[in-house]
């Protein structure tokens, strides 16, 4: 899923803006100093050094490039260029309030990666992370950087089958494509097999090293593989101009509208324990989701 190579319009705006700037004789120092304290405030926030070193070193390469991402766009979103994107973020956080249950199902990990990688605008579907990945170019970041967020952009939300576990890595399957894959679960839930997982799973970001299961894992209790495999079918069926994994992958990660992934574990949350939430329910029927106003209860 590589699709956003190519600059959008609002990508370009930025760099033509940021070019201007740069080009301008005369510098507002205040400006600066204050852009670069602000920038320093923000690199406080991101996972410590120490902290890095006590992860799986497959998640720890992402949680790198994905802190140096944010702290990129939170700068990016400041300017006017990126107000859409700002006002829809800070919408959806006002619906949301992600954090952890029992405040929110929508966990901050999987809401900074929905902010980032899927929230779209325009026909080109830039997201702030095509816009962060043009700005790292521009700016010289090291390649091997600017391909991990890369990868990261390309990354999606996956429904998998967990088909067993060796050691600290869980075997996964992915329903949409088939494939199966060894991750290590970031969050430490390991599941069972036969578990139903909607999670985002990165490839590996390294040689010799695993898929990473980037975020915890929202377990589908309800229904079963039977029903989310019909669910599946019917999504490619609406869409048959293209080859089925395509579609699926496509709807994903992009979904028919920008907030069906997010407002769909809104309502299907069921319960969660430490690393995974639980969720019951379809995305395309809301009298099976328990907190849908159009809620039916089974049987």
């Amino acid at each position: 899923m590589n699709e956003q190579n190519a600059k959008g319009p609002i990508a370009r705006r930025v760099l033509e803006t940021l070019r201007r700037q740069m080009r301008l004789k005369i510098t507002d120092l205040a400006a600066f100093r204050a852009g670069q304290e602000y920038a320093a405030a923000l690199q406080k926030t991101v996972t410590s050094s120490e902290e890095l070193a006590e992860a799986h070193p497959a998640h720890a390469v992402y949680i790198h490039a994905q802190n140096q991402m944010s702290v990129m766009a939170e700068q990016l979103l400041q300017m006017p260029e990126l107000k859409s994107f700002a006002k829809q973020i800070g919408i959806a956080e006002d619906a949301y309030m992600p954090s952890w249950p029992p405040m929110s199902p929508i966990s901050t990990s999987y809401f900074m990666c929905w902010s980032t990688f899927d929230l779209h605008i325009g026909a080109r579907r830039e997201t702030v992370g095509t816009i962060t990945i043009a700005v790292a170019k521009e700016c010289g970041s090291h390649p091997s950087l600017v391909a991990l967020m890369q990868r990261l952009q390309d990354s999606r939300m996956g429904i998998y089958r967990v088909e067993g576990q060796d050691g600290m890595q869980v075997q996964l399957r992915d329903l949409a494509t088939g494939n199966a894959l060894q991750a290590v679960c970031a969050s430490g839930y390991a599941g069972r097999a036969g578990e139903l997982w909607y999670a985002r799973v990165l490839p590996p970001p390294l040689p010799d090293t695993e898929h990473v299961v980037m975020t915890s894992p929202y377990v589908l209790i309800a229904p079963d593989l039977k029903g989310w495999l019909a669910y599946l079918d019917r999504t490619a069926a609406a869409a048959a101009h293209a080859p089925r994994a395509d579609i699926l992958e496509q709807h994903l990660k992009w979904g028919p509208a920008p907030r069906y992934w997010p407002e769909f574990i809104f309502e299907a949350y069921s319960r969660h324990q430490p690393g995974a939430i639980f969720l019951y329910g379809l995305p395309d029927i809301a009298e099976t989701r328990p907190h849908s106003s159009r809620f039916r209860p089974p049987g």
